[in-house]
């Protein structure tokens, strides 16, 4: 079967694989050029829990590029790509393609990573920790003892880019 690639699926790629990748190390962090900053910035919450709109435009931008009709190769739906066994566990609706309720979905699903992470990880979660927790089955983390070192490349690039995009012009 062909991947289906939307308009917006192509300008995320586009702009994801432009972006510089900072590594997860604060001692490793490489400030972006000024000209990649946003002219306004929006402030970032200090906890990875908090599912603000740094984070929701970084993981719907990198999920499906904001477009909220698009539907995963794996059945995932909404601009978050949720699965629809996830979707069940906190919302009754069917509406997938509303952005209102998908925010809502994702929050809580979100939150419920975070808390299940400091339970099992024993620490708090970075933002490259929920994005690897968002975007792999559940214990792929876990099992892989929560060192990105052990992680496959394309989930750890992924990860780092949707940390980049979190922290674009916060310098």
């Amino acid at each position: 079967m062909k991947a289906k690639f939307s308009r917006y699926s192509v300008i995320a790629a586009t702009v994801l694989t432009t972006l510089p990748v900072r590594a997860h190390s604060p001692a490793q962090t490489k400030l972006l050029p000024a000209a990649a900053r946003p002219a306004v910035a929006i402030p970032v919450a200090d906890n990875p829990g908090v599912l603000d709109e740094r984070r929701r435009y970084a993981l719907s931008m990198i999920e499906t590029g904001g477009d909220d009709h698009e539907i995963g190769s794996a059945g995932e739906v909404s601009r978050y790509q949720i699965m629809p066994s996830v979707w069940r566990h906190y919302s009754d609706s069917r509406s997938y393609h509303d952005p209102e309720t998908s925010l809502e979905v994702a929050q809580r699903h979100w939150s419920a990573l975070y808390d299940s992470f400091k339970q099992q990880a024993r620490r708090k979660p970075t933002d490259f920790d929920m994005y690897v927790l968002w975007n792999t089955h559940y214990g792929y983390y876990a099992n892989r003892g929560f060192k990105p070192e052990r992680l496959n490349a394309v989930v750890s690039e992924r990860a780092q880019r949707y940390v980049n995009l979190i922290h674009r012009g916060l310098t």
